[in-house]
């Protein structure tokens, strides 16, 4: 429903029939275009000769998600001044992954570029997307309804594979170059970092999310069975 119009390559038409079937139906236009075309339509080269422009999607209120039903081994993820857009949508990505129940943005009322939306390989689609001008104050709200949040710094005592992790669960990562603010982990239950070895001190925002969120969904299936 939020589909307005497609562009595509000649070597990517054959696989886009039943698509072009629904814009007919619908009467969307659609059009075959040159390389050179799509790249002016899409404001890049990373197309992959597919160009659908969409209504764009309106991220509610963190308040929502907070207000709504949880689920007993819910997991949602929250990014404290992350604003850089292939990093939001890696993680978007990941969270589509493992069944995170939202992903709050830093923000309110704004949508993620599309950059983002093409990082996150069809994650938009699948995880809510919820918009928060004051994290502390929302994180502090997700603690008043039982859910536990759990932060992620590179400089914590605790790592991710000793600490003790309940549910529901609010994982939360900050910018890569500052870390968690000073509020933000103030509303955080726990702070851990994941352990490495090598010479280099930290991780890719997005990889350290992967490896957060793998751990702490193979402990809510865990659970589940026990």
């Amino acid at each position: 429903e939020s589909l307005l119009r497609v562009f595509f390559s000649r070597v990517r038409a054959c696989e886009l029939k039943k698509v072009t079937a629904f814009c007919s139906e619908n009467k969307l236009p659609f059009r075959q275009l040159d390389q050179e075309s799509l790249n002016k339509v899409a404001a890049g080269v990373h197309h992959e000769g597919v160009i659908m422009v969409v209504k764009p999607l309106l991220p509610e209120s963190a308040h929502r998600l907070i207000r709504g039903k949880m689920p007993d081994k819910g997991l949602v993820v929250a990014l404290d001044s992350i604003d850089n857009p292939h990093n939001q949508g890696a993680i978007l990505r990941t969270c589509a992954f493992f069944c995170v129940e939202g992903l709050i943005i830093p923000g309110t009322g704004k949508t993620l570029p599309s950059s983002a939306a093409r990082m996150a390989e069809g994650g938009l689609e699948e995880v809510p997307v919820f918009t928060s001008s004051d994290l502390p104050s929302a994180l502090r709200d997700c603690r008043e309804r039982g859910w536990f949040v759990i932060g992620a710094d590179s400089n914590a005592k605790e790592t991710l594979f000793d600490a003790e992790i309940k549910f529901p669960a609010v994982v939360v990562m900050g910018n890569e170059q500052t870390g968690l603010s000073s509020r933000v982990k103030q509303k955080c239950d726990k702070v851990v970092r994941v352990p490495g070895k090598g010479s280099l001190q930290s991780l890719n925002v997005s990889v350290a999310a992967g490896i957060l969120l793998a751990e702490i969904d193979r402990r809510r299936k865990t659970r589940k069975k026990n």
